[in-house]
């Protein structure tokens, strides 16, 4: 799956989530909401009923004992019919508000029995004093039979209330568990998505660098191991399959270099052997097989560097899109996890007693280190992807196949792109200790140069220093390392009226003079068979003193370190050809 299509559908399947969680929660909650207030309104109305029901009763058999004892005064009639109306339209509510409870008919029932008996004392105008007191009784009768069942109703109006806000405070502590479960859902999805998908591509560009570093260092049999089933494996292959064929080129052009060089060599002594009048002839073959050499070198370099630099230019190109859309997510990734943050924390603050089985799940996953931990990891993130695109521009920088043409540059510019790329050289190792760089630029101004070439001789001298760096303290015990660690000093500054000095020095082991002496000469190394070609130099030594009409020398004796001096004019007057381009 391509890498684009990865990060598309993971982003899409996080924010489809949030959407959903976030939206359907809220959905659910405000609707159980809605519900839960519904039916406590419901309950405290039938509570309030009931105990209406209760007072009315009271009024009515208060009406009904003046009506007897106070000589049958028509004005108590009038106010328990006025009671009985609003009794009866009160146990009509709790039917509606109760409609389960069997109370409100009972107590419509026996209510009956007292309207009856009012019916009759109303109608009946004459009376005894003992037929008043048995009313009196029945009156009270019927009153305390009502008011039990009322008393009943209002136990369970009252029963039925707290089981309501009961439940709604149980469902408050669900609605809170289920969104806290949702957060955690969506963080670890997010840390999923971080280690899934962007740490093994993170991974996979180191590997691409380092590889790119030991090709250009002339290792051509280094081979990439990727397995991650997208572009940046293919690129791998692609990548191997062009180290295949440098290496395959480099061996038949050097074996076509020795044939030669040997049937030359061959010419030559018999030409020595013959008469004082070949010596003429013998300088022109002796010239030409300087020049063809010459000639076999730039070849073998033109073609290397340009295979390499379109590798790095493909490289450095399928990286960036990938890597820009991962840079440009970043930031939205980080917003919608400080929100998401910011929501648990008003939850903490609106609730801060969500129940027991919340509190051992924020205990359980660590909520407060989480929240610490997460922002700390997006900003490793952007820091890793902004270091990724600063590699992308150091190679793209740093091939520059379009620019074959003489140019003003910046000089340090260069030299900061061939150390970016070394990077992986320059860091601490288990085999070896960091490799510090001490940069003292001077005030240079724009010098005008090949800034691809210069860059190559750059690579070459920095690329010798850190092998001898890494001999020499193999030999070395971890006293001596710690009191001399190793060191590679650039020094700039500008020399005469129109030259600029580049300087770069190691505190190694060291060069003997006789291998001082051979320093710039072709096919000439002390590296072990597979590390060298013998050529970096060589073509260091051309560039800087054929294409630039400069100077470059070694400063060096054993115990002292090595110190490279390259002087170039700041301005070229005359643009030289390349050496190739006068054979031809």
């Amino acid at each position: 799956m391509k890498l684009l299509h990865k990060f598309l559908g993971s982003s899409a399947i996080v924010v489809g989530l949030v959407a959903l969680l976030m939206g359907g929660s809220t959905f659910v909650i405000r609707g159980a909401e809605i519900a839960q207030e519904v039916s406590r309104e419901k309950t405290s109305q039938a509570l309030q009923k009931a105990l209406a029901l209760q007072l009315t009763l009271e009024k009515q058999t208060s009406a009904l004992k003046n009506f007897l004892l106070l000589n049958r005064n028509t004005s108590d009639m009038t106010e328990y019919h006025q009671a009985m109306s609003n009794f009866l339209l009160l146990v009509d509510e709790l039917d509606r508000l109760m409609p389960e409870a069997t109370e409100p008919a009972v107590v419509r029932q026996r209510h009956q029995f007292l309207v009856n008996l009012a019916n009759e004392l109303e109608n009946n105008t004459k009376s005894t004093q003992a037929q008043s007191q048995q009313d009196v009784k029945a009156i009270n009768s019927f009153g305390d039979d009502i008011a039990l069942y009322l008393d009943l109703l209002v136990g369970n109006a009252q029963k039925q209330y707290n089981q309501t806000q009961q439940a709604t405070e149980q469902f408050k502590q669900t609605a809170q568990i289920v969104t806290y479960s949702a957060i955690a859902l969506i963080l670890l999805i997010f840390v999923g998505q971080f280690l899934l998908i962007l740490l093994p591509v993170i991974r996979s560009i180191q590997k691409l660098q380092l590889g790119a570093a030991k090709i250009g260092s002339g290792n051509l049999d280094y081979r990439l191991e990727i397995k991650t089933g997208d572009e940046i494996e293919q690129l791998s292959h692609e990548f191997n399959q062009m180290s295949a064929k440098l290496n395959e080129f480099y061996r038949c052009l050097e074996e076509k270099v020795i044939k030669r060089t040997n049937e030359l060599s061959i010419v030559n002594e018999s030409l020595k052997s013959e008469i004082s009048d070949r010596k003429q002839a013998e300088s022109k073959l002796q010239q030409a097989l300087e020049e063809l050499q010459e000639a076999q070198i730039q070849l073998i370099q033109t073609e290397k560097m340009s295979s390499l630099g379109q590798l790095v230019a493909g490289v450095a190109h399928e990286i960036n899109n990938p890597i820009n859309f991962i840079f440009g997510n970043i930031n939205h990734l980080g917003e919608y996890t400080q929100n998401l943050l910011e929501l648990v924390y008003l939850y903490n603050q609106n609730f801060p007693k969500p129940g027991e089985e919340v509190e051992l799940k924020i205990e359980e996953i660590d909520l407060e280190f989480l929240s610490e931990d997460l922002p700390k990891i997006l900003t490793s993130m952007k820091m890793g992807a902004n270091r990724i695109r600063e590699i992308v521009l150091s190679l793209r920088n740093f091939s520059r196949l379009d620019e074959a043409e003489m140019k003003p540059v910046d000089i340090h510019e260069g030299i900061d792109n061939t150390l970016l790329i070394l990077q992986n050289r320059l860091k601490a190792k288990p085999e070896h200790p960091e490799v510090k760089i001490v940069k003292e630029y001077g005030d240079l101004p724009l010098v005008e140069c090949y800034p691809g070439q210069l860059n190559q001789v750059f690579m070459n001298i920095i690329n010798n220093a850190i092998d001898a760096l890494e001999d020499y303290h193999k030999q070395s015990s971890m006293e001596q390392m710690r009191d001399r660690p190793s060191t590679i000093v650039i020094t700039t500054n500008i020399s005469g009226a129109n030259s600029v000095t580049i300087k770069i020095a190691d505190n190694g082991p060291g060069i003997p003079e006789k291998v001082r002496q051979k320093l710039f000469d072709p096919f000439f190394t002390t590296k072990a068979v597979g590390k060298g070609t013998g050529l970096g130099l060589s073509i260091s030594y051309q560039i800087i003193t054929e294409k630039h009409r400069g100077t470059i020398r070694c400063i060096s004796e054993p115990g002292q370190g090595a110190e490279f001096w390259i002087e170039i004019p700041l301005r070229q007057e005359i643009k030289l050809t390349s050496g190739l381009t006068q054979l031809i």
